[in-house]
């Protein structure tokens, strides 16, 4: 299998990831409206955190967004080209992420959810996540349907 390079995104990366993070996320089009973050939205959260990359021959695969929330990690907008998934590029950047928030002495990784996107368990509970038994409300102005987000979380200590 080729071997995907991981490296932080810059402010330069902002419209490519976009693009990735929107592809990738349009399996939650029929339970939210839009796209799921525009490019001012990401140079926010490149100001904010650390957004990792996973890349092949200068193609972008993945990414993963990590933030400091309390003492731990917040784990977010998790995506792979969706042309490439099925390919393990998931679990690789899933696996940075966890080195990289590792080395940063974070005790505890947790992300969410839509509900009912089952197989985001399925796959995260592969990456060592588990259900906190935590849900949280979506914006209601962006829900097309009812839904809530399930939380998960990963002790690192």
């Amino acid at each position: 299998m080729p071997t995907l390079q991981i490296r932080a995104a810059e402010l330069k990366d902002a419209e490519k990831l976009t693009r990735l993070v929107n592809r990738a996320f349009v399996a939650e089009s029929p339970y939210i409206a839009g796209e799921r973050i525009n490019v001012d939205g990401m140079r926010e959260l490149l100001a904010r955190g650390t957004f990792l990359l996973g890349e092949l021959d200068g193609a972008l695969l993945a990414g993963v967004f990590i933030e400091r929330r309390g003492e731990n990690a917040h784990i977010g907008l998790v995506s792979v080209d969706p042309d490439r998934q099925g390919e393990g590029f998931g679990l690789r950047i899933m696996s940075a992420a966890e080195a990289y928030c590792r080395q940063a002495g974070f005790p505890e990784m947790e992300l969410r959810f839509i509900n009912h996107r089952a197989e985001l368990q399925h796959f995260y509970a592969r990456c060592g996540f588990a259900p906190t038994g935590r849900i949280e409300s979506p914006e209601p102005a962006r829900a097309k349907v009812p839904f809530h987000f399930v939380q998960m979380a990963k002790a690192l200590i």
